[in-house]
């Protein structure tokens, strides 16, 4: 047995926060020397053209499919077990799908969610940043890793149901041959 965990995603609102973050980060820069580095910081922000687009969109399939990497070990054992995402370029949500066995907590979809997203957030951004500023890349990364623990968290087992048979009915009985 098993159940479906569909975590429901705005690439929009992922893509708004990649963007946002690079735009701050940019910003905060150029106060430094607004004239000198004026460029540098126009160039580091993402998002606004058809190539940044691109980008940013090769950066969340690639986070979605680290998520999926990473989620391996929570899917059913038996053959339905699978784990697929509905991401398009030309779709603003999109899914992803999980096969779980079915003693995981249905209770915690919407906190793995939220989780999720800021999974795929903060993998968007290390990979935006990793080779202009591979120090700063590295707190992304970190980040990332604390929404896994906190979305392993989420996918606790619920305790097994209750045998409707009694300890009691086991016995043994001695005959004579």
């Amino acid at each position: 047995m098993s159940k479906t965990i569909t975590l429901n995603l705005d690439k929009t609102l992922i893509f708004e926060a990649v963007e946002a973050d690079s735009f701050d980060t940019a910003r905060i820069e150029k106060t430094e020397d607004p004239v000198k580095l004026a460029a540098a910081a126009s160039a580091q922000q993402a998002g606004g053209e058809d190539h940044s687009d691109r980008q940013m969109l090769r950066h969340l399939k690639a986070a979605i499919g680290r998520f999926e990497a990473l989620m391996a070990e929570f899917l059913a054992v038996s053959n339905d077990g699978s784990i697929s995402n509905t991401l398009s370029s030309s779709s603003d949500t999109f899914t992803i799908v999980m096969v779980v066995n079915d003693r995981y907590n249905d209770g915690l979809a919407d906190p793995m969610a939220s989780l999720c997203e800021d999974f795929l957030i903060s993998q968007m951004m290390y990979g935006w940043w990793h080779k202009s500023k591979p120090d700063y890349s590295k707190t992304f990364l970190n980040d990332a890793a604390d929404a896994i623990q906190h979305i392993r968290l989420c996918l606790a087992k619920t305790a097994p149901e209750a045998s409707s048979s009694d300890y009691t009915d086991v016995t043994g009985t001695v005959t004579d041959n």
